[in-house]
């Protein structure tokens, strides 16, 4: 019996030991967080189909944000960038109206961008809400998880158009 005390507590011992030495679970790398797709159309077309495809899929355009035109008026040139500012009643009322979860309503709305690179290409740009929502509590992983499954089928659809 001492034997088997003696050797479970080696073994514990080890186990703990052995778990200090365990790399932690690696932050998500910078780029992780955003995810790019690009665009089949040219700048303005994108921003255009965007905003048509979310309006078609129940979301509502808060703003549209041409941040390159604004940047002009200071006389800075920058490529073309917009930001599309959307907002869908069927996720945000459920994490507003929630004392619990209404702090994530700094991320509110939803933002889309769309920048035309050096080389012509049209990228669309969005935060990885997939990866920000596992880090979050379930009530507003599972809301997360479902506004980012309805803007990926939006964007899915303007990235089938040609």
């Amino acid at each position: 019996m001492n034997k088997v005390f003696h050797w479970l507590s080696i073994m514990l011992v080890a186990a703990i030991g052995f778990g200090a030495f365990m790399p932690a679970q690696a932050a998500p790398a910078p780029r992780d967080l955003f995810v790019e797709n690009e665009s089949p159309m040219k700048f303005e077309e994108t921003v255009e189909a965007l905003k048509s495809e979310m309006t078609a899929g129940g979301w509502s355009i808060l703003a549209t944000h041409n941040l390159s035109a604004k940047l002009a008026e200071k006389g800075h040139n920058v490529l073309p960038v917009a930001i599309i500012e959307g907002c869908s009643g069927k996720f945000s009322v459920v994490l507003l109206k929630n004392e619990q979860t209404r702090y994530v309503s700094s991320m509110l709305p939803c933002r889309l961008a769309v920048y035309e690179t050096s080389t012509g290409k049209v990228i669309i740009s969005r935060m990885n809400t997939q990866i920000m929502g596992a880090q979050m509590e379930p009530a507003v992983a599972e809301i997360m998880t479902k506004a980012s499954d309805s803007i990926e089928a939006i964007i899915a659809k303007v990235l089938a158009k040609k």
